[in-house]
């Protein structure tokens, strides 16, 4: 697997050598101090670059990055496709045989103002022109968890008890996969939303969960880390049902601490209301059942 150093030396030798290329900078978890730092980082790259039509109707270019494994340009997809003729944004997402990964933004300097504009931490890398508000920007508390307002709290918890009855109804029909779907997607969302905010508060809103809450075991208990990677069933349906309520009660316990917190209005009684009713449905159909 090639080092850091080498993959780094790759990227800015391209920049160096190409005339068309202005700028670089890098983004991403490898410029935060709080990220987790491993073989397995992404190297987020930006390249300001003159005419991107000259880079994306020849992409002969891209191998003196490596021999690849797989790439993928997610803006260029099958329900969205890329004009080509454009000088709107492009991105690489490459991934090598040796391990390392590089995702690759192509922006047109025509199109500069919008990155100034844009306050995403950055570590400029190149620039050749010395570009009049293109600077680096500190992580700073830019990733930290935000507080809630009052009516996003309130629609997190609507949206949750709602999915729930929806999920008793799956689960009553022993429809599998709409269940799944509800309950790890959508439900979970709301969950994970929720809790993220408990976090917030355990930690005065001043640390970062990451990506797709990859760091939820920093911040949490091993007790309810543990509770937390339990919620997650079997395919049994009555150890859905089981994980199910415990995923209603887990809620319910953190959306209390959280209103209390921000003194926010907390429809308590639906919330148990709710509860009562899937019990309700669970053991109708247990009955049907024998």
């Amino acid at each position: 697997m090639r080092s850091e150093e080498e993959i780094m030396d790759s990227i800015l030798k391209t920049a160096k050598e190409d005339g068309r290329i202005r700028a670089v900078y890098m983004s991403g978890s490898r410029i935060d101090p709080n990220a987790t730092h491993d073989k397995y980082s992404d190297f987020d790259i930006v390249y300001i670059v003159k005419d991107i039509r000259s880079f994306t109707n020849n992409e002969q270019w891209l191998d003196g990055f490596g021999d690849l494994l797989i790439m993928q340009k997610p803006v260029d997809w099958y329900n969205h496709s890329y004009d080509y003729n454009s000088t709107e944004s492009f991105t690489y997402l490459m991934q090598f045989k040796d391990g390392n990964r590089i995702d690759l933004t192509l922006i047109d300097i025509r199109n500069i103002q919008d990155t100034i504009k844009d306050r995403e931490p950055r570590v400029i890398l190149l620039d050749k022109d010395k570009i009049d508000g293109l600077d680096t920007i500190e992580v700073g508390n830019y990733y930290y968890i935000q507080k809630p307002t009052a009516e996003e709290f309130k629609d997190c918890c609507n949206e949750f008890w709602w999915l729930s009855i929806n999920v008793g109804k799956g689960l009553c029909r022993e429809e599998f996969m709409f269940v799944k779907s509800l309950m790890e997607g959508y439900e979970m969302n709301m969950f994970l939303k929720m809790l993220k905010w408990k976090i917030g508060i355990d930690y005065d809103f001043s640390v970062s969960i990451g990506k797709h809450y990859k760091y939820l075991k920093r911040y949490l208990s091993k007790k309810d880390m543990d509770r937390f990677t339990n919620l997650f069933p079997n395919g049994t349906y009555n150890d859905i049902w089981d994980k199910f309520f415990e995923t209603c009660k887990f809620f319910h316990e953190i959306e209390s601490k959280v209103a209390m917190y921000f003194k926010f209005e907390y429809f308590k009684d639906e919330a148990e209301n709710i509860m009562e009713y899937l019990n309700a449905m669970k053991e109708e159909k247990t009955m049907e059942n024998g």
